[in-house]
């Protein structure tokens, strides 16, 4: 057997689905061509090596590297004859995925050194290997994409940012599901909230709080859009007890009552 598959049908009408997810086994003849492909494609390299051709340039990947090749360009990457890479994939389609590449920072970077996210990857084994639906399954694994833009999105940002800065960042990234304070947020850095909140604003143009808000939104729409979540369980997920209050800035940030995004998304006329 040189790949473990499971292909998934029926989910074309969301913003982005999982198409294909599994592992490539070690085999020296393994090649993939896609010409302007269709689908995004991230893997991960459990072992061996291989070879990834970018712009007629080729780019030798190896143990604990990703890879990430979006759609609508060529698709072209092959195992080492003597050393043949294994591998944990998934392929992800829908106009949103684009978005989502954008908005995380990652259009044009396509090679990290990633070792700390093989559990994720792992996970992915876990779950097409699950007794989940294929709706279940869906689910999580546009889930765990999500999670790897961001953490991915994190390896770009250590060189770029202060370690400070980022240590504000991810503090409230890893607690988005509820709201936190200036306060609590200084005592990440041992420092004033003053000085965090210029800190922030210095290095992300944002403040804080903003931040937090703005990151809110956007997780409010992707479960919105593709989840059967009630409303006051996607506002409970973020941290608001009061619906009203969550309803009340969804629409202002947004532009719409949460009901109403996601009647209207279902046409694509939001996204």
């Amino acid at each position: 057997m040189s790949e473990y598959l499971k292909s998934f049908v029926g989910f074309d009408k969301m913003p982005f689905y999982i198409t294909l997810a599994g592992v490539t086994y070690p085999n020296p003849t393994y090649h993939i061509t896609r010409i302007c492909s269709n689908v995004s494609v991230i893997e991960y390299i459990t072992d061996g090596d291989g070879y990834v051709v970018i712009d007629d340039k080729i780019h030798h990947v190896r143990k604990n590297m990703i890879y990430f090749l979006p759609s609508g360009q060529n698709h072209n990457y092959y195992s080492d004859r003597k050393n043949p890479f294994q591998k944990i994939f998934l392929n992800v389609s829908g106009d949103f995925c684009q978005h989502l590449i954008f908005a995380y920072g990652l259009s044009g970077k396509h090679f990290f050194d990633a070792y700390d996210l093989k559990p994720v990857f792992e996970r992915i084994v876990s779950i097409i290997s699950s007794d989940m639906t294929d709706s279940e399954m869906q689910s999580v694994l546009q889930g765990l994409f999500v999670e790897i833009l961001s953490k991915l999105s994190t390896v770009i940002t250590k060189t770029t940012y202060s370690a400070e800065a980022l240590k504000l960042k991810n503090y409230l990234d890893s607690n988005f599901h509820r709201i936190i304070s200036a306060k609590e947020l200084s005592k990440t850095i041992f420092r004033s909230p003053d000085y965090c909140q210029k800190l922030f604003i210095r290095e992300f143009n944002i403040t804080p709080y903003a931040y937090q808000i703005e990151r809110k939104m956007q997780t409010a729409k992707l479960l919105l859009v593709n989840t059967n979540m009630s409303i006051t369980e996607i506002a409970e997920q973020l941290g608001y007890n009061d619906i009203h209050y969550f309803s009340n800035l969804f629409q202002k940030k947004c532009g719409y009552r949460p009901s109403s995004y996601r009647k209207a998304s279902k046409n694509y006329n939001i996204l």
